[in-house]
């Protein structure tokens, strides 16, 4: 009698356990919903206006929630932004993706203007990479997701290089050499005085041309 009791308290346990696994499981699934409707929120505001104009209030406001609501999910301003420059980068990687991964790998060149039309025609995406890359008291934990973001270009163009020949530890370098320079002609050119945006990207796209010129016939000898 007292074995059937503790068999059937085991039981009535592993439902138990069960049952709080599977609400558990559930509740971070809708904090993950109502988390990502936030970021949308945020990115749908950033298309309006400049980033850095944007408070949480606002982002609260358009999430149809209350601004104390917002904290939960994301505990600074710098956290919400850097989620959204993941997410923005993660999604445009695999149009990078398929120009490595093609039978003929794309061009330095290629890959570079690439990256620029894509910063140049999200004016958000670009505004968020530089306020991250510059603002130097960031929380560790959002350095350390912005590095991983970062680490997306750098893999991407490591893998086209040596997908073009190079020894994998020389890729790596001049990956990081490429991005750096690539972004710094961006941030140099971005707000140009030139007459109109068509002007200042052809000529951010001519230094763009010359510096990817430079690394193939280094690189590559073409």
């Amino acid at each position: 009698m007292l074995l059937w009791k503790i068999n059937e308290l085991i039981k009535e346990l592993k439902v138990k356990l069960v049952a709080e696994s599977r609400f558990a499981e559930l509740k971070e699934r809708e904090k993950q919903a109502r988390k990502q409707i936030v970021i949308e929120s945020a990115l749908a505001l950033f298309a309006k206006k400049p980033f850095y104009e944007v408070g949480m209030r606002e982002v609260a406001d358009e999430a149809g929630i209350s601004p104390a609501t917002i904290y939960r999910y994301f505990p600074s301003q710098e956290e919400l932004f850097n989620e959204a420059f993941i997410q923005d980068i993660s999604s445009v990687s695999k149009g990078f993706e398929r120009l490595v991964e093609k039978d003929e790998p794309a061009s330095i060149e290629e890959f570079a203007i690439k990256f620029v039309d894509h910063l140049i025609e999200n004016e958000s995406s670009f505004q968020m990479m530089t306020y991250l890359m510059l603002k130097d008291d960031l929380a560790h934990p959002v350095m350390g997701k912005f590095d991983s973001v970062t680490k997306i270009l750098f893999d991407l163009f490591t893998k086209l290089l040596e997908r073009h020949g190079v020894a994998e530890d020389e890729a790596r370098i001049y990956s990081h050499s490429f991005i750096a320079s690539i972004t710094g002609i961006l941030m140099t050119f971005r707000n140009s005085s030139l007459k109109d945006k068509k002007a200042v990207r052809d000529h951010i796209i001519k230094i763009v041309k010359i510096t990817s010129s430079l690394y193939s016939k280094q690189l590559l000898g073409a």
